[in-house]
Parts: C-alpha cells; structure tokens; sequence
C-alpha cells in the first residue's frame, strides 16, 4: 500500500477512528524510536569492549534467535 492509498483510507475512516489510527502510528513511532535508541547504546557499548567473541558462539546466538521468529 502507498502513502496515497494509506491517506485516502484514513480519510475515509470516521474522525474517531482516524484518531485511533494516527495514535497507534505515533506509538508505533515511540516504539520505534526507543528500539533504535537501545541499538545505538548496545553498538557503543559492543565498540567500546575489548572483549573477544568466539565466531562459533556468536553464530549459535544468532541461529537461536533467528530460529525464535
């Protein structure tokens, strides 16, 4: 669906409803927002260690993560 498409739907909606919608898209947004924050901060903190992460353990992490979507 295009931005167009998503506004013309939207303006189609009641005003209540067009509300209800526009709120869940800016806590959508927040969520979004917070995530990326979080990533930010795990990325400096990732670049700032000097610890040593074994590629045969790291791969396991990531496979069990993956595998838990």
């Amino acid at each position: 669906m295009t931005l167009n498409e998503a506004c013309t739907r939207l303006a189609g909606l009641s005003e209540e409803r067009a509300r209800k919608v526009v709120s869940l898209i800016e806590d959508l947004s927040e969520l979004e927002l917070l995530e990326n924050s979080e990533d930010i901060l795990a990325a400096k903190k990732a670049l700032q260690s000097t610890e040593s992460i074994l590629w045969s353990s790291l791969k396991s992490e990531l496979d069990a993560l993956h595998d838990s979507r």
